[in-house]
C-alpha cells in the first residue's frame, strides 16, 4: 500500500485525496496525535473508532470491526490506520473485516522518517528500521526483496541455495541487508564520536535541544543562530542532529534589540523530535540524538506550551522519560516552554504557576529570554576576559588555543591581546595577564 505519492481513489495524483479512518485501543489511546502523523503526509482524516480494550485476535473487537467496515464505507476511506504496532495476523483479520488495507502506527512513523530523510546516515536508519519491521512480516513470493542486494556493502552476493525455500530466501536476504547498514551506521557512530571528542576538547561550550515532536526546537535553533532551517509544521520535520555556533554577542530580539546578555559562544544543536509510543525498530534513529544530549554541557528541554496543560504534561514525561532510560540525567536541564503566544491571559498564569522556573517564549517573538538563561547556565564554569600576555612568553598565548575559545586577537607592541573566554580553574595561569574581567 502507497501512502505518499501515489493515486487517489478516483485517480487524480496527491495525497490530499487519499481518505484515512483512525483506529485506537486500550488505556493509552490518543487520536489527536495519531491524526497529526497522518495529516504529516499530507493526507485527510475522515473517521476514528475507539475502543476501550485491545482485542488479541483482531486488535478491534468482532462488533467494533463490523462497525469499522460499515464507517470506511460510509466515509469512502481508502485505508485505515491503527494507533498500535499490529501482529500480520491482526492486520490480516483488521483488514479482512474493513475491507480496505491496513496501515500500523510504526509503519506509519518509518514512512514519515523515509520522507524526511535528508543524510545518508538518516536513509540507511530509517532502511534498518523499514527491514526490521518487515522480516516477520514477510511471506512468500516478494519478488521485490530480491533487489536489496545491490546497493549495499556486502548486500551484493546473496543467491538462493539449491534447495531453498523463497521465504527462507527472502528472509535471508534482508538478514544480510540489515547486517551491512548496520555495520556502516556503527562506523558513522565511532566516527561521529571522535569528531564531537575533538570539538569538545577545544571548542565553546554545546547546548542541545531536546524535546517532543513539533515543540518549535528548529525555529528556536534557527532565532539563536541566525541562520535558516525548514520550520514546516509537521511531525519529525527534522531527522538529522544540526549544530550551529551562536556568538557571544548580545542576541537580538525579534525588533532587533539587544537583550544586553554577552558571554561566551556556545553550540547548540537541535535533534530530532520525541514521541509517545515510539517505534522500537527506530531506536537507532535517535542514537545521535542521544549522543548530543549525553555530551552536552547544558540540555534545554523544549515543550509546546500552546497546547494545553494536560498534552504539556503528557510531552514532558515522555521526553523525560526517554532521557533517562538512556541514562541521561534531566535534573539540571533547563526547561523552555515555547508557543506561550497561543495562550491566553488564564494559560499563560496556569503555566507561571506550575512551571516557575521555566523559561516562557514564542520562539516566532523572541529568544532573548533563552540566550539569558543559557549564558548564565554555561556561564558558571567559564569566564570571559581580555589578557595582554608579551610577545616573550607567547608560548602561553598559544596554549590558550587548546583550552579557550579566542574571541578577538591582535598583536600590539606591549604583546598579544586576546579576548577568551576560559575555564574558571585556568584563571590563576593567567591572573597576572588579566587586563579585564
Amino acid at each position: 500500500m502507497v501512502i505518499n505519492g501515489g493515486q487517489g481513489r478516483d485517480g487524480a495524483e496527491g495525497e490530499a485525496e487519499e481518505r484515512v479512518v483512525l483506529v485506537a485501543a486500550g488505556e493509552d489511546r490518543e487520536l489527536g496525535e495519531l491524526g497529526r502523523l497522518v495529516e504529516t503526509l499530507g493526507l485527510g482524516v475522515v473517521g476514528e473508532l475507539e475502543q476501550g480494550r485491545r482485542d488479541g485476535v483482531g486488535y478491534l473487537g468482532r462488533g467494533k470491526r463490523q462497525e469499522l467496515r460499515a464507517l470506511v464505507e460510509e466515509t469512502g476511506a481508502g485505508f485505515v490506520v491503527a494507533d498500535d504496532e499490529l501482529t500480520a495476523s491482526q492486520a490480516r483479520v483488521l483488514e479482512g473485516d474493513a475491507g480496505v488495507p491496513v496501515v500500523d502506527r510504526t509503519a506509519l512513523i518509518i514512512r514519515i522518517f523515509a520522507e524526511h530523510a535528508r543524510d545518508a546516515a538518516s536513509r540507511m536508519e530509517v532502511e534498518l528500521a523499514e527491514l526490521t519491521y518487515r522480516l516477520p512480516r514477510i511471506k512468500g513470493g516478494n519478488r521485490a526483496l530480491s533487489r536489496l542486494g545491490g546497493g549495499g556493502a556486502g548486500g551484493g552476493g546473496a543467491r538462493r541455495g539449491s534447495g531453498e525455500q523463497q521465504l527462507e530466501y527472502d528472509r535471508r536476504v534482508i538478514r544480510e541487508r540489515m547486517s551491512s547498514i548496520g555495520r556502516r551506521l556503527e562506523a558513522e557512530r565511532s566516527n561521529r564520536a571522535v569528531r564531537g571528542s575533538r570539538l569538545k576538547k577545544a571548542g565553546p561550550p554545546t547546548v542541545s535541544l531536546v524535546g517532543y515532536t513539533n515543540a518549535g526546537k528548529t525555529t528556536i535553533l534557527n532565532a539563536l543562530s541566525g541562520e535558516t532551517r525548514s520550520t514546516a509544521d509537521r511531525l519529525f520535520e527534522t531527522l538529522e542532529t544540526t549544530t550551529r555556533l551562536v556568538s557571544g554577542a548580545p542576541a537580538s530580539g525579534s525588533n532587533g534589540a539587544s537583550d544586553g546578555a554577552a558571554g561566551p559562544d556556545f553550540v547548540v544543536t537541535d535533534t530530532v523530535g520525541f514521541i509517545r509510543k515510539l517505534p522500537t525498530q527506530l531506536v537507532h534513529s535517535f542514537a545521535a540524538t542521544l549522543e548530543a544530549a549525553r555530551e552536552a554541557d547544558l540540555i534545554v528541554v523544549c515543550a509546546n506550551a500552546g497546547g494545553g496543560m494536560v498534552e504539556l504534561r503528557e510531552e514532558l514525561d515522555s521526553v523525560v522519560g526517554t532521557l533517562e532510560e538512556a541514562g541521561i540525567p534531566t535534573k539540571d536541564a533547563l526547561l523552555c516552554l515555547n508557543k506561550i503566544d497561543l495562550l491566553d491571559e488564564g494559560g499563560l498564569a496556569a503555566l507561571e504557576r506550575d512551571y516557575p522556573d521555566a523559561v516562557r517564549i514564542s520562539a516566532v517573538r523572541s529568544v532573548a529570554p533563552l540566550a539569558r538563561a543559557v549564558r548564565r547556565r554555561i556561564s558558571g564554569g567559564f569566564v570571559r576576559a581580555e589578557i595582554l600576555i608579551p610577545h616573550e612568553e607567547y608560548g602561553k598565548a598559544a596554549r590558550l588555543y587548546g583550552s579557550a575559545e579566542i574571541h578577538a586577537e591582535k598583536s600590539t607592541e606591549e604583546g598579544v591581546w586576546m579576548d577568551v573566554t576560559l575555564p574558571k580553574q585556568d584563571l590563576p595561569k593567567y591572573a597576572r595577564f588579566m587586563v579585564a574581567v
